[in-house]
């Protein structure tokens, strides 16, 4: 049996007819930016993470960009980060010109460990990057919220990997001064391409943000030096379509992985993911001793698996040349040498999880 890592094109075929006749309206009306479709992601992305305010952007990676932009992010400033995550984390803060300043994650959910994180604030500390992980919201995030507050310290929310999550009831897009979700074509909610979007309560950032992603633009004026970071109509559509059903996606996948947990449940060598109230489960991520072993073993069996992350942020190459602060980083360093992202999307058939299921067990069997 082969097994792919992910399906990207799941939900286009259970949805086919109603997308296609959505991107002949778009395609005969001539309006392919800034027309309905964007409006109405907006105003349901807001919905669903309980803000006021949600501006859609060209990808996630800017959406990171104008929230550090908007809480006034500049050369030389100081940017607390998780060292573990995708380097789009890491490239938002080099964009402004900060310093970032790597700081442990948890070994158990491996998101930002509040206890470091309390430690390694100064008074230096312009902002702070929360990153929602792996479908989940960081169990500690009232208390990250907390150190943020009594810091005066911006806290931005990377929940690119988290839309539909909650933890004690609240979503995933919520906590953060601002923050930023990612339709990324592996997320629960995918573009055709790319996009994102930025979260803010604020008017007078949204109202930054809004010039931000059209050339400075307010009024027909362009006010201030700003970038062309729009989706397209088409994109838009698709997002909603998906946005409408998304809830029934995220009960789709909890399924998938219900079996996962249920079939490797009792084998000493994995750990499995801790998880938050309502996760989304946009990955599965296991802790495996003989993880690259186990790769090896499963990619012989057809069966393809990712590393997320196996190369620190604070060991990238794109920091060759440039200012960066770290802690100790020990737990990130462990978990970098364990992790292993098992094969899930909403449509995995129960015959597929249960194959790579046998042969993660046949594996630590005859090792």
């Amino acid at each position: 049996m082969k097994v792919p890592f992910f399906r990207y094109d799941w939900f286009f075929e259970e949805n086919r007819d109603e997308m296609m006749a959505e991107l002949d309206a778009i395609m005969s009306s001539g309006q392919y930016v800034n027309g309905e479709y964007t409006r109405k992601i907006e105003q349901k992305l807001a919905e669903i993470c309980d803000r006021k305010y949600a501006v859609a952007t060209g990808s996630c990676t800017d959406a990171l960009f104008f929230a550090l932009q908007t809480a006034g992010i500049k050369q030389g400033d100081e940017v607390i980060l998780p060292p573990f995550s995708f380097v789009a984390t890491l490239d938002s803060i080099l964009r402004c010109g900060a310093t970032p300043v790597f700081v442990d994650i948890s070994a158990e959910h491996f998101m930002l460990d509040a206890d470091s994180l309390e430690k390694a604030v100064t008074p230096r500390t312009k902002a702070i990057v929360l990153v929602q992980l792996f479908g989940n919201c960081h169990p500690q995030q009232a208390q990250i919220r907390d150190i943020a507050q009594r810091h005066d310290i911006p806290l931005i929310e990377d929940a690119a990997q988290a839309l539909g999550t909650k933890e004690q009831n609240i979503p995933a897009g919520k906590i953060g001064n601002l923050s930023c979700i990612s339709f990324d074509p592996t997320k629960i909610v995918s573009a055709y391409g790319t996009g994102g979007a930025v979260l803010t309560d604020d008017e007078a950032e949204y109202a930054m943000l809004k010039k931000l992603v059209n050339h400075g633009f307010e009024d027909g004026i362009p006010q201030i030096a700003g970038y062309n970071s729009k989706i397209s109509e088409t994109q838009a559509a698709m997002l909603l379509a998906q946005l409408e059903k998304f809830h029934q996606t995220i009960s789709r996948m909890t399924e998938v992985a219900k079996r996962y947990y249920s079939l490797l449940d009792g084998i000493d060598d994995i750990t499995l993911p801790q998880h938050c109230f309502h996760p989304n489960f946009h990955k599965f991520v296991i802790k495996a001793e003989k993880r690259d072993e186990l790769r090896i073993f499963l990619k012989e069996n057809g069966i393809e698996t990712k590393i997320h992350y196996s190369t620190l942020l604070s060991e990238q190459k794109i920091l060759d040349g440039r200012k960066y602060l770290k802690h100790d980083l020990s737990n990130a360093k462990m978990v970098t040498k364990k992790v292993l992202s098992l094969p899930i999307w909403s449509s995995i058939s129960e015959a597929e999880t249960l194959y790579v299921c046998e042969c993660i067990k046949r594996f630590y069997a005859l090792s």
